[in-house]
């Protein structure tokens, strides 16, 4: 909004208080002359502008051309100037192009380009010290303020409260009036609170400058209503908003159904079942009311009682949503607005069985349809997929029973469905409305764990596990390698196990899929895991982090990955030292520390390309003077006869530890280390009894690095070799009568014996000599119970004697008497076999 100022105007090529220059002589003055793209304005006050409008630069540009020939050094003499103030002009000296015979500048500077000021300008060329006439004058005045808000009335729509005036498709006019007296037109929108979105932003031109303007506006609904207002100017700014709130008057009736509800649909009506729809009016004076459902639904009329209420019985014609519109009418016959009541009629076939929709891929859901339509004769159902999801919708029908109702199998074989569609069809080929039901498909993505090294070149391990039933294969692959794929069939558990070795180095994936018989996949399953190309230390004197002594050891360097061709290696940040790899890969150092305490390898693999390895492996740990203990030996008993393991326990030992078992009253018999516990307190060593003498044994340990042994007396008990063991008695078989010979069979022994001793025995007596395999027995044990005793014996281990069960002994065939015993007949008790 701007105050219109005194008009001056400067003559075409001469200034007002303006001194001239000399014109170039084949030049002529910039002609084509535009303020903001509006044509020259030869008389104030030009063209109204508000530099805001103006791009980011939010300034007025001026422009000519020039006749002249285009060259360097060349400048656009601009003057701009308050017309009230012609004597102190702004310069504005730009540099043209070379090839360019336009003349532009941007005026930038706000403080130059005041609000409410009308602006007169010209443009001259200057070439070196020659100039061209001058352009003529143009004028534009800068606005940059739309004004205060306009006023609106209206004596057909006022500022209202509750009751309210006019009615719904009652017109009213609204007068728009401004306070400005630049206003060129108005910017208007109206807006209903029941139809919030109906309207939008209109302009109408004021009836001359500074003008007013009259809208008309029809309602199309009732209750809360408002228009805004904004007067333009000139410069094409809006005014500060006004509001006019009014209030329209109801006339439409009320509607209220139990039967059929505008909200859930009431299952216990359906189609051609009649519903008790009330009305009460609004308006005074109403006679009737006529009502109508859509899209050819029936139709009719109620009278109204003296409070202005009626009551309709309604049969809805068809399924689904639709709208039964009333209005009344009043005793003088007008028909005022109706009222829309949108409700829905449930036709829909009632679903029960796994109606929770929650189903694994894979499996089948069963649900069982009964029908809300008549004479319903078959089904159809589709899926619906998630908004965005471009795969056709393809319909399947389900043949009814006779009595309407049937059973929909629905397998899930896709995880990305939100549900499913179900209507029933009648005999006519009337169509239900849907009924929806949710649908949660669970992808039954494998569970995917992973053990092992995170060093490239190793193998991981990997157990894979879905929820889905009736599996019959897994399909794994690496790193969305087609050529790693594996094809796995589960165990009976479900689950499958299966490795992959990865020369990646940095981040690996597997991907897992199951499938069934029927050919229905999961969702993929993954483990993630990251590898390097560190090598790997190992040292027996000094593991990580543990202790070794103040002695002399050895580290090993290795690497899984076969392009190594060296290590690197620097011990407690000194200098670097590089070590060839052996053929296997492997390369082995010596070191001897200097001095107890927390020391820190640090080793690159070379590759190779010469490269160092992108990480390195530190291998920590420490050197200690700690004192080696022996506290105890296990067990407390150790047969003798052959090679025995012992177990140590104690303090500080080591894989290096020499160790030495001392029987009694004879020379020590070296053992040998087998393994040490990781916190260094249990040694297992293995020692030959084979030839120990029994008794008490003394354990000398003489710990790796130092000179000092430690001496354990009585460590443990050196017994006697362990017994053979009777697996099966011996027996006798043959002919055990007199004169015959008899056989006995050692039986089994647990280790199987190397040699037998036997002692055949009538009555419990020894027989002398009888010490063979067989015998053959004498008239003179007819009557007696014959047994025999084996001992079996095996080289380091203690012989052990079984007597087998008795036998009696018979009579000889043909000898009637048995003969007479020899008093003097010798038997005897005599030697024993040797254990």
């Amino acid at each position: 909004m701007v105050s219109l100022g005194v008009a001056v105007t400067l003559v075409c090529g001469a200034a007002v208080g303006l001194t001239s220059a000399t014109a170039i002589a084949a030049a002529s003055a910039p002609t084509d002359l535009k303020t903001a793209g509006n044509p020259c304005a030869s008389a104030a006050p030009g063209p109204y502008l508000n530099p805001a409008d103006f791009g980011s630069a939010e300034a007025v540009s001026l422009q000519g051309t020039h006749s002249g020939t285009p060259r360097s050094g060349r400048q656009a003499d601009f003057q701009v100037w308050d017309v009230t103030d012609p004597a102190r002009p702004q310069q504005w000296l730009i540099e043209m192009g070379e090839e360019s015979n336009t003349v532009y500048v941007q005026l930038e500077d706000s403080s130059r380009q005041l609000d409410g000021v009308t602006y007169a300008w010209r443009v001259r060329v200057l070439d070196g010290a020659d100039a061209s006439p001058w352009s003529n004058t143009c004028h534009f005045t800068v606005d940059r303020s739309g004004g205060p808000a306009p006023t609106v009335t209206s004596t057909d729509y006022p500022v209202s409260s509750w009751g309210g005036t006019g009615a719904i498709g009652v017109p009213g006019t609204f007068t728009l009036t401004p306070a400005s007296a630049d206003t060129v037109s108005y910017l208007y929108e109206f807006h209903s609170s029941e139809l919030p979105d109906e309207y939008q932003e209109s302009s109408v031109d004021a009836v001359g400058l500074g003008g007013p303007a009259v809208v008309t506006f029809t309602p199309k609904a009732a209750t809360s209503h408002s228009v805004t207002v904004y007067a333009v100017d000139r410069a094409g700014n809006r005014s500060e908003r006004t509001t006019h709130p009014f209030y329209v008057k109801e006339t439409r009736p009320e509607v209220f159904s139990a039967a059929y509800p505008a909200y859930l649909p009431n299952q216990d009506y359906n189609v051609g079942v009649p519903g008790a729809f009330d009305f009460r009016a609004t308006v005074a004076g109403t006679a009737s009311f006529a009502w109508r459902i859509d899209e050819g639904g029936p139709s009719g009329a109620v009278p109204a009682d003296a409070s202005g209420k009626a009551t309709a019985m309604i049969a809805p014609t068809r399924g689904g949503q639709q709208t039964l519109y009333v209005h009344s009418v009043t005793q003088d016959g007008t028909a005022h607005a109706p009222r829309a009541y949108t409700f829905a009629v449930d036709d829909a076939p009632v679903l029960t069985g796994d109606t929770r929709g929650e189903v694994t891929i894979g499996s089948s859901l069963t649900i069982h349809l009964a029908p809300r339509a008549p004479q319903v004769v078959e089904y159809l159902y589709w899926p619906e997929y998630p908004r965005g999801d471009q795969r056709p919708v393809v319909t399947t029908t389900v043949p009814a029973r006779p009595d309407g109702s049937a059973d929909l199998v629905w397998t899930a074989t896709e995880t990305r469905v939100d549900g499913l569609w179900i209507q029933s069809r009648s005999a006519d080929g009337t169509l239900s409305t849907p009924r929806w039901l949710r649908v949660s498909v669970d992808d039954a993505a494998p569970t995917v764990t992973r053990t092992g090294s995170t060093a490239a070149g190793t193998s991981s391990t990997f157990t894979a596990h879905s929820s889905m039933a009736d599996i019959v294969d897994y399909v794994a692959t690496l790193n969305s390698d087609d050529s790693t794929k594996q094809v796995l069939r589960p165990a009976a558990n479900g689950k499958v196990t299966f490795s992959f070795k990865t020369m990646v180095i940095g981040h690996n994936y597997v991907n897992v899929v199951a499938r069934n018989a029927a050919g229905v996949q999961t969702e993929r399953g993954a483990q993630v895991w990251t590898t390097t190309d560190e090598p790997q230390v190992s040292s027996v004197e000094f593991p990580e982090n543990g202790s070794g002594r103040l002695a002399t050891g050895t580290f090993t360097f290795s690497s899984y990955l076969p392009d190594t061709v060296g290590y690197h290696y620097s011990m407690n940040s000194g200098s670097y030292v590089t070590v060839p790899a052996r053929a296997d890969g492997t390369a082995q150092v010596t070191w001897t520390p200097t001095a107890e305490g927390a020391h820190r390898l640090r080793v690159f693999r070379i590759k190779a390309d010469t490269h160092w390895s992108r990480t390195f492996k530190d291998h920590l740990f420490a050197v200690a003077n700690a004192v080696t203990t022996v506290a105890s030996v296990a067990p407390g008993t150790v047969p003798s006869g052959d090679l025995r393991t012992i177990t140590i326990d104690g303090t500080q030992l080591h894989q290096d530890d020499k160790v030495e078992v001392t029987p009694y009253r004879t020379v020590p018999i070296r053992a040998w280390v087998k393994t040490v516990s990781a916190d260094r307190r249990t040694l297992t060593v293995e020692v030959d009894l084979s030839h120990a003498l029994l008794g008490p044994a003394t354990l000398t340990l003489h710990p790796y690095g130092t000179l000092k042994p430690v001496v354990l007396a009585n460590a443990f008990t050196i017994g006697p070799p362990p017994a053979l063991q009777s697996v099966k008695p011996p027996t006798i078989s043959g002919t055990v009568a007199a004169g015959g010979t008899a056989t006995v069979d050692p039986g089994e022994w647990t280790p199987s014996a190397e040699g037998y001793w036997y002692q055949w025995s009538a009555n419990g007596v020894d027989i002398w000599n009888a010490n063979d395999s067989t015998f053959t027995i004498p008239v003179a044990l007819v009557g007696q119970r014959l047994t025999v005793a084996v001992t079996a014996s095996r080289d380091r281990y203690t012989s052990t004697t079984v007597t087998s069960a008795a036998v009696a002994v018979g009579r000889t065939i043909g000898l009637p008497h048995p003969p007479t015993l020899d008093p003097d007949a010798r038997w005897s008790k005599t030697r024993r076999p040797p254990t």
